[in-house]
């Protein structure tokens, strides 16, 4: 069979598994994969990429933090919008401050953010951002477009399709590993995580101004501007995202009596804050 006709049926390969969702909170939106891809995928990926940190000594394994942020974690999750996938948090020995999410219900957290966060509904609230990103299936999404976009992403579609992504979600695992990043959201797809985000706080019983004092300090950070730089290497500018969410606190209502604080967030801060971080300066995007 010549290339040509090789290329038309890729085409035709793509276009049958082409899927909008039909129902629920991502009705009409543009996605290839279901959501049992999704999980499926999302778990070699988070395997992977799990494998990969661990080789660099950047799995944070201390039981105390891990049981925190599992717990807290979950706890958002179960206020979010539409629980279709089970969700998995894991904490990181990352100096950053950031945290991201993998398609299928897997969440990375620095330690660094955790140090960074002054209470409990800071960190909350970057957490109930990131579940936003998998409510709104942003990661496959992004992918869908992405794959979409030309005739040799057509072919990644049907090497996965039979079976052959391993080797994709090795590469991609690998150059999550090196920068600390997964996948750049649009601005949409960010507005539309706060919106979930602080929502899920509302409901959860923090205080969404968590979110906003969190992007306001960060917008304003100078001298070493380390931490902003790894925030803005993976999310918009923290001060256009204000208003958008003091705009969602208006519309939920009455703030009175929600949590800001819990004596276990300090407890897991103290023991992160005291980290050592390995090779400082020689990996600066990762460290």
């Amino acid at each position: 069979m010549s290339k040509k006709y090789q290329i038309i049926g890729l085409l035709f390969l793509v276009g049958l598994t082409v899927t909008c969702a039909s129902s629920g909170y991502n009705k009409g939106q543009f996605n290839l994969y279901s959501i049992d891809d999704e999980k499926r995928m999302g778990k070699e990926f988070a395997d992977q990429l799990l494998s990969e940190y661990r080789k660099r000594g950047r799995v944070y394994d201390d039981p105390q933090t891990n049981q925190y942020i599992n717990n807290l974690g979950q706890y958002l999750a179960s206020k979010s919008p539409e629980n279709k996938f089970d969700y998995h948090f894991y904490v990181l020995k990352l100096k950053g401050v950031n945290a991201f999410a993998v398609p299928g219900g897997y969440v990375f957290v620095f330690t660094g953010l955790i140090n960074y966060s002054q209470n409990e509904a800071e960190l909350a609230g970057v957490m109930a951002h990131e579940i936003g990103h998998i409510v709104s299936r942003h990661g496959t999404e992004q992918m869908s477009a992405q794959l979409a976009a030309s005739v040799a992403s057509s072919i990644l579609v049907a090497g996965v399709a039979l079976g052959g992504g391993n080797a994709n979600l090795a590469q991609l695992a690998l150059n999550v590993a090196s920068t600390g990043t997964f996948l750049s959201y649009s601005r949409k797809d960010e507005s539309e995580a706060d919106g979930i985000g602080a929502k899920t706080l509302y409901h959860a019983g923090y205080h969404p101004e968590g979110m906003v004092n969190f992007f306001d300090r960060l917008s304003k950070k100078v001298g070493d501007m380390s931490d902003l730089e790894v925030w803005l290497s993976t999310h918009p500018d923290p001060g256009d995202r204000e208003k958008h969410i003091k705009d969602i606190i208006k519309e939920e209502g009455s703030t009175e009596g929600l949590k800001w604080d819990s004596k276990e967030f300090k407890a897991v801060k103290g023991k992160v804050s005291r980290i050592k971080y390995p090779n400082q300066g020689k990996n600066k995007k990762t460290k």
